[in-house]
């Protein structure tokens, strides 16, 4: 799918600091083990809890380079190289909407262009070396507000919703276990009839920079940093047609998400939780 980065590309990594070490006391997020809502895809992965894009990357030594710590050095830009390979092909994996991935999207140049220069950013969170000398580099980049604004498409008519009256929710828990959905960017959720309840045209550039549109969690006890502690709580009752990523909650509960005498500022704030199996 990505088979090579153009020249430029690869000069600017090695320019921008590609033999610096890995960060002290970091650990191999990959080896936390935790109730994180964790996506496999290659040699990545996409954590949905912590809202990040993890990649491995590995580097060859050549002796032929001259000293053992000259060929490590080698194998160790190598490393990061093909790391940032990785987490660009990480990216094209996230599913953005129910009909599009990321992949979809940066068919487009110019998208592509700039999530590239966002993947240089990389953090490098684990460094192994072996005896041989060739070097695992386990880098990672945050899904944040600037990769949402590229590949999240923005609504033409955003939705106000009520900021007046009584507030009695602090945020939306949408408990969708059992339902086989899949982690996406911009979720819809929707009544029993299809009319959209809660989606990218309710979320403000404030809910976007906070967390982006909605997070996703396995444990109940996780939800209170994004939700606070009187969320409303609603269930899942099946998925959008064949869509895995949309949501069908019950007209009631969708009725309450569109009370104009509640204050319902917590949507436009994203402060918008999703329970997952």
């Amino acid at each position: 799918m990505l088979k090579t980065i153009n020249m430029t590309l690869a000069v600017g990594l090695l320019a921008a600091g590609l033999a610096l070490p890995a960060w002290a006391g970091d650990k191999d997020p990959a080896a936390a083990a935790d109730d994180s809502v964790v996506q496999k895809v290659g040699h990545g992965e996409i954590n949905w809890s912590k809202k990040t894009v993890t990649a491995t990357g590995s580097g060859a030594a050549n002796l032929k380079d001259g000293p053992v710590a000259v060929a490590r050095l080698n194998a160790e830009r190598a490393a990061k190289l093909d790391a940032l390979r990785n987490v660009i092909e990480t990216i094209q994996g996230i599913q953005v909407t129910a009909s599009r991935s990321a992949g979809d999207v940066m068919s487009n140049g110019e998208i592509r262009s700039r999530i590239q220069g966002m993947a240089q950013g990389f953090k490098v969170v684990d460094t192994k070396y072996y005896s041989d000398g060739s070097v695992d580099v386990v880098v990672q980049m945050p899904i944040d507000e600037n990769l949402t604004n590229a590949l999240v498409e923005k609504p033409k008519k955003p939705k106000k919703v009520s900021t007046e009256g009584a507030a009695n929710w602090t945020g939306l828990v949408v408990n969708a276990r059992g339902l086989g959905l899949t982690p996406s960017m911009a979720p819809r959720v929707v009544d029993e009839a299809g009319k959209e309840v809660y989606g990218t045209e309710v979320v403000s550039e404030k809910g976007l920079k906070q967390g982006g549109i909605v997070g996703y969690v396995k444990a109940d006890g996780q939800t209170a940093d994004r939700v606070g502690d009187k969320p409303l709580v609603v269930k899942g009752l099946r998925l959008v047609d064949k869509s895995k990523t949309d949501i069908v909650i019950a007209n009631g509960d969708a009725d309450k998400l569109r009370d104009p005498t509640q204050n319902l500022s917590f949507l436009a704030d994203g402060k918008v939780v999703i329970l997952v199996d």
